[in-house]
């Protein structure tokens, strides 16, 4: 290969690679939409995003299909959220939840059941819904995000609606 033509790839891959970058920032809404089903705490969830696009940034040179970006984000962050989870429960083990003043009004009212329906979830069971109904991703596409199989994403799903319909009485 002459030098024109290796100036020239190199040239394509960090034009590929900045458009890369600049595309993980489309993703922004949807990874804090799931980050705060996820963890239930929006500075805790704005914290996350901001991880997620550290290690993203870091590790953008081993996204193998560039098509793949959104689900790989998400799987970062949802990675990093029970990283920090199991770090923070060999620390603590008290229960720092603080509950916040509702709001009137009846939407209010049910954004606060559904919230509270979450609250009570597994975290691995939120996350599986939140990726699935919230990011959109397909029950394979979370199940490789979540590192389990299709089948048990398909149950935490099932399982999780189960238990937010009988929370908030919704048969």
């Amino acid at each position: 290969m002459g030098a024109a033509k290796a100036t020239e790839l190199a040239r394509g891959e960090a034009h590929a690679h900045d458009a890369l970058v600049d595309e993980l920032y489309v993703h922004g809404p949807v990874l804090l939409a799931a980050a705060r089903v996820i963890t239930l705490d929006d500075d805790e969830a704005q914290d996350l995003v901001q991880t997620t696009f550290e290690i993203a940034l870091r590790h953008l040179d081993g996204l193998r299909d560039p098509r793949a970006l959104r689900a790989w984000l998400l799987r970062v962050e949802t990675r990093e959220a029970f990283r920090v989870v199991r770090r923070l429960r060999r620390l603590v083990s008290l229960d720092g939840h603080v509950r916040e003043v509702p709001t009137v009004g009846e939407d209010a009212a049910q954004r606060i059941d559904v919230r509270d329906g979450l609250a009570r979830l597994p975290r691995r069971i939120r996350a599986a819904i939140a990726l699935h109904y919230l990011a959109g991703l397909s029950v394979p596409e979370a199940a490789r995000v979540l590192g389990v199989s299709d089948n048990t994403v398909k149950s935490q799903l099932r399982t999780g609606l189960a238990r937010l319909r009988e929370d908030l009485h919704d048969d």
